[in-house]
């Protein structure tokens, strides 16, 4: 059979086979066009969903925050209290102690600072004692 002999039914299969391809050409685009529009709502479903997410972390931080403030300043009061009873010295005379402790340590400081500053010229002038003990040496051997 040859491409110029060809009869009409011939012509009826050939056309329902470009039909049926496209038919296919035209699923894919539609299921392509389909993907594409789940694709840009999942983007937008998503976009909105952060942002939810941000609102719910930014109030959470902040509850957790003051929860944590709240539980500390309680352990803190029953510490002190237990200190208090174990003790028996109360929370202003603790700190007077402590102020006591802070000013005597910065005296301690204080002392080995002077003690530092009266060693190191003793240091510098010793070079030069020496010198005079060495030259007064040799004054000694050349009287000799």
């Amino acid at each position: 059979m040859s491409i110029f002999k060809l009869n009409a039914k011939d012509i009826i299969k050939e056309k329902n086979l470009y039909n049926i391809w496209l038919a296919g050409l035209g699923a894919y685009a539609k299921s392509s066009e389909e993907v594409n529009q789940l694709s840009d709502k999942s983007k937008s479903l998503f976009d909105e969903l952060v942002e939810r997410g941000r609102a719910v972390e930014s109030s959470t931080k902040e509850r957790l925050h003051t929860e944590h403030s709240h539980a500390s300043v309680a352990v803190e009061e029953r510490f002190q209290q237990m200190v208090q009873k174990f003790v028996g010295i109360d929370n202003e005379r603790l700190d007077r102690v402590d102020d006591k402790i802070d000013q005597l340590a910065t005296n301690i400081e204080a002392l080995l600072i002077q003690k530092q500053d009266k060693i190191k010229p003793e240091k510098k002038e010793s070079p030069a004692k020496a010198e005079k003990a060495a030259a007064a040496k040799e004054e000694l051997t050349t009287q000799e």
